[in-house]
């Protein structure tokens, strides 16, 4: 058996598909690197013009309205007057602080002002939040900014009481593991999961291609699978090579950031359900929950292939099969199903691990069950029930990987 692994494990790293995956892989993560990640441009950030010029103005209405009688003027005139003499003295602290160089004090008043004009924006015709949430691939552009304040007060509010020093690039999230965490909620795990199907969709199928020489190996087919499963999973997992190099890269140039950084998570399920509620947990901490929450993935899609592989033989066949399985949370995605669906109970349903496990699926799906923990069970389970069936089926002589 041993000789058999070694012979699965020359022909996985030595095959040309999985050398242009990998390769292609570690070329996007350096054009990420070099490129895309010094490009960014997040919608909150640390803008000291923009501040001083919402300050300025404001200031100058207050000014206007000094001692005037506000029952003369239009309703939103004292509105607006009693909102800006709340927000004005938080931006004040904010330049204040950002002109004496005191990053912890910029927290703390950062964290109000997006606290307090949270809570008078959401739902109010009369102010909106930044304008670039307002773009047409933004449907829901109120509510996500909604969460995103609340998000920013709470990573502020935890600024506050730190160990580390705070830069300008922490409070962008440009650091390397903060961009890890930004990547595990964006495109990233599809891109490892698609990445996992390329390089195992051929592990049974090839055996076609050199029978006689498989046929020298003398044991079952079931020990054969269980040790191209192993093989997949062992390729897979050196995925994150590529992904960790354009990651420290990324470091040198933004700093690497350190694992007691805060992730806020919402807290839908965890304060009497109320919305807007936030508690964090450690970057690090967010990263181990949602590498488990990929390496399940990753089992349950080698054990899909193997299964498939076995069944119909045809590698098109099963990529089409298990890309429906990757993307199925597409067919039903829409904001609020959690509340008529129980979404939770399907492993489909938990394929992007980042916003998984800070509960923004929560917020936009509208429930309070979606937990990693839960999704975890339901993609071991699932893997196992496709394991149990492949070495089922490999045991009828019509099923055989070599004829």
């Amino acid at each position: 058996m041993w000789g058999y692994f070694k012979f699965e494990i020359k022909q996985f790293f030595t095959n040309k598909k999985n050398l242009a995956v990998f390769a292609l892989l570690t070329f996007a993560a350096i054009f990420y690197a070099f490129k895309l990640a010094p490009a960014y441009d997040p919608i909150e950030k640390v803008d000291y013009d923009e501040i001083e010029a919402r300050y300025l103005t404001r200031e100058e209405f207050l000014d206007s309205m000094f001692g005037k009688n506000l029952w003369e003027y239009h309703p939103t005139v004292g509105y607006a007057v009693d909102t800006y003499k709340v927000l004005n003295p938080f931006d004040k602290q904010r330049l204040e602080a950002l002109d004496e160089g005191d990053l912890q004090k910029y927290a703390a008043a950062t964290s109000q002002w997006y606290f307090v004009t949270n809570m008078n924006t959401y739902r109010n015709d009369l102010l909106a939040y930044n304008p670039r949430y307002y773009t047409e691939d933004r449907r829901f552009a109120e509510e996500e900014a909604y969460f995103a304040y609340f998000e920013q007060f709470q990573r502020y509010d935890s600024y506050e009481r730190v160990w580390y020093e705070l830069t300008i690039e922490i409070f962008e999230q440009r650091t390397a593991l903060q961009t890890l965490e930004r990547l595990l909620k964006g495109p990233l795990p599809y891109i490892i999961l698609i990445a996992t199907l390329l390089l195992t969709i051929d592990i049974v199928t090839k055996d076609r291609l050199h029978p006689s020489i498989l046929k020298g190996f003398p044991i079952a087919d079931w020990k054969r699978l269980l040790v191209k499963a192993i093989v997949g999973l062992t390729g897979s997992v050196l995925l994150w090579i590529p992904i960790f190099v354009g990651i420290i890269i990324i470091g040198f140039q933004f700093g690497f950031g350190n694992f007691d950084l805060p992730t806020p998570v919402f807290g839908y399920d965890m304060i009497a359900q109320n919305e807007g509620k936030f508690v964090y947990m450690s970057i690090g901490m967010f990263l181990l929950r949602c590498f488990l929450l990929l390496a399940a993935w990753m089992l349950v899609i080698i054990s899909a292939v193997l299964l498939f592989s076995i069944l119909f033989r045809q590698e098109m066949l099963n990529m089409v099969v298990v890309l429906l399985l990757i993307f199925g949370e597409r067919f039903y995605t829409s904001r609020s199903i959690g509340y008529f669906w129980d979404v939770q109970n399907y492993p489909t349903s938990y394929v992007q691990v980042g916003k998984i496990v800070s509960k923004y699926q929560n917020f936009y799906f509208t429930t309070p069950k979606l937990h990693d923990m839960l999704g975890l069970k339901l993609l071991l389970i699932t893997a196992v029930i496709l394991i149990v069936l492949t070495l089922v089926v490999s045991l009828s002589k019509r099923f055989k990987l070599i004829k």
